[in-house]
């Protein structure tokens, strides 16, 4: 009768069916060994003909590729219980040795608020033999470090899984820098907005006294305020700091400048825009759309449709094969008789941002019952990149 096969885990200890087959040394698993002067003769010969002719072993390159790494490597049986910790591994999160903390679940060795990810990363692993996240975890000083986690599953000859391998690389300064770009972000927000606010003021005070100039200062302070409204979009802090920020994307940031012109003379709620294409857009994009909008929005309100009572415009983006497309309709205002005989500032400034910065076109169609702009651009220059 054939002897049914063992449980993997039955078949002697962990690290005996490790591929890395690393040994202990004197202060416990994971310590360099004295290795005889022959050993070293690896790069005399190559690697693989000194693999050949026994010069060194694949066991003894892997542990020192173990040994030598600057991450902490850790190796886990499959229900995650540490059986192993690299000499980095040991220097910044461990005890001396790894037999000290033999055979603890891993988990413990992480805080309280990180626990949940350490799980769900153990989950995954289990199930699509690799997972990956990111968590501050104390080290052997007591300093909170920021590591970068790498899990792996570990399989033997014949396929079946003998442990988990968790390489943890220490990001720390890299988090600090992202933390200081956003401090740096916000202080920037900040002191922009306040120039906003100091111009509008200085246009204010400029024009009070000069009649004939206060149309003029009251588009300037409109198209200044516009672009502070951009500016914010821009810089949403969210409510909890360890909330990610809301996505920026072309649907959210239209919203946000077509709101303040819902309630603006007889615009209130006449301003539709409907849902469509929808892409996460770039910084980059963001000013030159509010100047966009702020512009036909204005216009719609001093002589365009939303000047009457019955008049409404509506929005729509339509998503091309290698463009964006925005249609902005106007109807029921008055009637349209003829284009009119020239640019103003505001269509050029339209047209200088769609053309210049977003790369597009835009076309104006003045038709009687009222206005139709057609603005395409290509969404290379739109679309925020995957970080």
């Amino acid at each position: 009768m054939t002897k049914a096969r063992e449980p993997t885990m039955a078949a002697g200890p962990l690290w005996d069916r490790l591929s890395l087959a690393l040994s202990p040394g004197p202060n416990g698993y994971g310590s360099p060994r004295r290795r005889a002067p022959a050993e070293h003769r690896l790069f005399d010969t190559g690697t693989i003909e000194a693999v050949r002719r026994g010069l060194w072993s694949v066991e003894t390159l892997s542990r020192c590729i173990v040994e030598a790494s600057p991450d902490c490597i850790e190796v886990l049986d499959p229900q995650g219980n540490l059986q192993f910790a690299n000499p980095t591994a040991l220097q910044q999160l461990r005890s001396s040795e790894t037999a000290e903390n033999e055979g603890e679940p891993w988990v413990l060795s992480w805080p309280d608020d990180a626990r949940a990810a350490v799980l769900e990363g153990l989950e995954v692993v289990r199930e699509t033999g690799v997972a990956r996240f990111s968590h501050w975890r104390p080290g052997r000083s007591g300093e909170a470090r920021y590591w970068d986690v790498t899990l792996s599953r570990m399989l033997d000859d014949d396929g079946d899984p003998i442990g988990l391998l968790a390489v943890s690389r220490d990001i720390t300064a890299l988090a600090q820098a992202g933390t200081d770009r956003e401090l740096c972000s916000r202080e920037l927000s900040h002191r922009l907005k306040n120039v906003f606010a100091l111009v509008n003021g200085l246009v204010t005070l400029s024009a009070r006294n000069t009649p004939a100039v206060q149309p003029y200062a009251r588009t300037l302070r409109d198209r200044f305020t516009s672009l502070g409204r951009a500016l914010e979009y821009l810089q949403v802090p969210p409510p909890d700091e360890a909330a990610p920020r809301p996505a920026q994307t072309l649907q959210a940031l239209l919203r946000t400048l077509l709101m303040p012109y819902e309630g603006v003379g007889n615009a209130h709620r006449r301003i539709r825009l409907f849902d469509g294409a929808d892409i996460p857009i770039r910084d980059t994009a963001v000013t030159s759309l509010a100047l966009i909008i702020h512009e036909l929005a204005t216009n719609a309100v001093k002589y365009g449709a939303l000047s009457s009572d019955t008049g409404t415009v509506n929005l729509s983006c339509r998503r091309y094969a290698k463009s964006i497309g925005l249609i902005w309709c106007e109807r029921g205002g008055p009637l349209i008789a003829h284009p009119p005989e020239y640019a103003g500032f505001g269509a050029t400034l339209v047209q200088r941002s769609v053309g210049g910065q977003l790369g597009g076109k835009i076309v104006y169609n003045w038709e009687a019952e009222g206005l139709r702009v057609l603005i395409s651009m290509p969404t290379d220059l739109l679309l925020q990149q995957a970080s």
